[in-house]
């Protein structure tokens, strides 16, 4: 039979944990957690959305922690399992945490997304038609740009693994690196990660194809979260102008003279579900 001392104590500990399943207790000074998918580089993630952070937290009152992943699959993870109040996400990672007691849209990139397959300017390639028998490099697998180029090859009727060799690669820094160095012989990744790495690696890519467009990444926030609170996000993403961002990071950020974000709504985000219905992305 318990003492009615550790009856008390155990009374007490069952109070402080709350109910069973219910969110953490939170208060002013517990971080909220903003998840950046790896894109670029770990510096660069910083570079961009640590200002960005920075500006939520004053607004909000209450701090806010980045964090990114070492992979697209490990962030997907991550993401799953909420792990993040607010997370920077690729369309696809979206379509698949969207569902009931997930997240919800806040604010997308004001652009649209589409991948670029490159080659080096002096390459003699041309059109997809010349990848045939040639290595073409991209981002992981899971990566939305990895998609757009597989549906390119297959519309192109070039069969993935077949009439060329697809190498997946960490990011789209390390297809470009790869590229450079002839390991493959093209690439296929997004705009902004062409920019960043003709500003690093001082050099210039030429373009062969540009695939069709989709819904660009956006801001998600956790359903849970209080409205309030979701609103001030929506205000600061929608009306920053990432001025804390060095030059040349913001260059190859924001390819527009629009502010940065824009709210984002779930309806146009179905176009990417139809995709993956019709098509295998996973």
């Amino acid at each position: 039979m318990k003492s009615p001392l550790i009856h008390i104590m155990l009374c007490l500990a069952m109070l402080a944990a709350g109910p069973a399943g219910a969110e953490p207790v939170t208060t002013a000074d517990t971080p909220y957690i903003m998840g950046v998918f790896p894109f670029v580089p770990t510096a660069n993630v910083e570079g961009i959305f640590a200002p960005l952070a920075a500006e939520l937290s004053r607004s909000l009152g209450r701090p806010v922690k980045l964090r990114t992943a070492p992979s697209f699959e490990k962030f997907a993870d991550e993401l799953k399992n909420h792990s993040f109040d607010i997370a920077f996400v690729q369309p696809f990672d979206y379509v698949d945490v969207s569902g009931p007691g997930g997240y919800l849209p806040l604010a997308a990139r004001n652009d649209i997304l589409t991948s670029h397959i490159v080659v080096k300017h002096d390459s003699s390639l041309r059109n997809l038609q010349d990848l045939r028998g040639k290595s073409i490099g991209m981002p992981p697998k899971v990566a939305a740009v990895s998609f757009l180029n597989r549906l390119s090859l297959k519309k192109a009727g070039i069969t993935p693994d077949k009439d060329v060799k697809l190498v997946y690669l960490a990011s789209h820094q390390a297809c470009l690196q790869q590229l450079m160095i002839g390991t493959v012989a093209a690439c296929g990744v997004s705009p902004a990660g062409v920019r960043l790495a003709e500003m690093q690696l001082k050099t210039t890519f030429r373009l062969i194809h540009e695939s069709p467009a989709i819904p660009t990444p956006l801001f998600v926030v956790k359903k849970s979260l209080p409205k309030k609170g979701r609103d001030t996000m929506l205000k600061v993403l929608t009306t920053t102008d990432l001025a804390g961002v060095k030059p040349d990071l913001r260059a190859m950020f924001v390819d527009t003279k629009e502010k940065p974000f824009r709210k984002a709504s779930d309806r146009e985000y179905e176009v990417v579900r139809s995709l993956m219905k019709t098509y295998s992305v996973r």
